[in-house]
């Protein structure tokens, strides 16, 4: 396999697990959160998976990068911007469609979850899309 391909791969199980963890954190704030207003309790599981996912995936890529010092600086911010730019599309679709399916009453459990889905599947999309046009990984 080549390097290019290895270094995507390793981006996408870096994504894949911060996700598994900022959902984990987030569905069980739903449940604590439940008795909120609809916009509340959506607002409150955004910034709490965002504080999961964000921490696990910069922990996550210093320690698959901390060897490269030559490029990491550089990457580093590659990084940022890939990860900033599908942040602005995810945020934005999780938030409209968690709110949308509570106020259809769905179970906040229930709404998170399915709000994650469908912006994670957009999310990894746009992620690597812009990795891709910002060149992160060239070879």
């Amino acid at each position: 396999m080549k390097p290019k391909h290895v270094e995507i791969l390793k981006l996408n199980k870096t994504i894949i697990i911060g996700a598994i963890v900022g959902i984990t954190i987030s569905a069980i704030s739903a449940q604590l959160f439940a008795q909120e207003e609809d916009y509340l309790l959506t607002t409150y599981t955004v910034i709490i998976e965002y504080a999961g996912f964000l921490s696990t995936l910069f922990l996550l890529f210093y320690l698959d990068n901390r060897k490269n010092k030559t490029t990491f600086r550089a990457d580093l911010i590659k990084f940022f911007s890939s990860i900033g730019i599908s942040e602005v599309i995810y945020v934005v679709i999780r938030w409209l469609v968690s709110y949308y399916l509570l106020t259809l009453n769905y179970d906040p459990s229930v709404a998170t979850l399915v709000s994650q889905l469908v912006g994670w599947a957009i999310f990894m999309v746009a992620v690597n899309v812009v990795a891709k046009k910002l060149r992160l990984y060239k070879n």
